[in-house]
């Protein structure tokens, strides 16, 4: 069983959300944290404070991962810190509602940068400087496996996510294991942009759309990812955790 204590581990996106939740519960595992935000201080610093609070040891780095430049700011303050890099959690996004016919080419930009650009760009650079052994683990949707209504671009892009995830798994063995996430609806901004839209309740929405009745929490993504990374067997899978939503039929509006 693979152990995360003392691994240095990179979550990009941890500012909040989904992010500071892996981030937080890999740092309990005694996994040493390379926090990322793209432009927001106050999120950076408050992942760190709850990281240090636990015990854990953890360094911020605002840098935008839809550049290489930015990758590589991670990847270089990471060996500064720490001098190795174990494992990458590819989790920045972005999910934008809008029906296809109204997707303008600055929302496509936006997803196509942040959902894939990112994912590729931060997996070639750290690649090349993660540990044998070491994991990369991207976080998708389910959007990319099922049909949801108003994400056609940012389901293209995580659909593409986990394409590539195979695709990495098979070229990065033996050195590397690589997997992914395909969350349903989580509690996070975009999971409220859609109770808005339908005009429901998070209580409505999750009896209306989920088997189990309630909305993902950040912390249940976090748990996944620590238990994929120490099944040293797993790699080129993508792994749902929805709720029962694809199983209920999807969301319709």
């Amino acid at each position: 069983m693979y152990t995360l204590k003392d691994k240095v581990i990179v979550v990009t996106g941890s500012g909040r959300g989904i992010g500071r939740a892996i981030a937080i519960r890999l740092a309990r595992e005694g996994g040493l944290i390379v926090v990322n935000a793209r432009k927001r201080t106050d999120e950076l610093e408050g992942t760190i404070k709850i990281i240090k609070e636990i015990g854990g040891e953890a360094l911020g780095v605002l840098a935008d991962v839809t550049t290489r430049e930015g990758c590589e700011t991670i990847l270089r303050s990471a060996l500064e810190r720490y001098k190795v890099v174990d494992v990458l959690i590819n989790n920045a996004g972005i999910g934008l509602y809008s029906p296809f016919m109204g997707v303008d080419d600055k929302l496509l930009d936006k997803h196509f940068s942040t959902d894939f650009k990112s994912v590729v760009y931060c997996s070639q650079i750290f690649a090349k400087e993660i540990r044998e052994g070491g994991a990369i683990v991207n976080v998708a949707s389910v959007a990319g496996l099922s049909p949801l209504p108003g994400l056609s671009i940012y389901g293209a892009m995580k659909a593409a996510v986990i394409t590539l995830t195979k695709y990495l798994a098979l070229e990065l063995a033996p050195k590397i294991r690589v997997n992914s996430i395909a969350p349903g609806f989580v509690k996070t901004k975009l999971g409220e942009s859609m109770y808005q839209i339908l005009a429901m309740s998070e209580r409505e929405f999750a009896e209306k759309f989920t088997l189990m009745g309630r909305i993902l929490e950040p912390e249940e993504i976090a748990e996944f990812t620590a238990a994929i990374l120490k099944i040293e067997s797993l790699t080129g899978q993508t792994f749902v955790i929805d709720s029962g939503e694809t199983l209920k039929g999807g969301i319709k509006l």
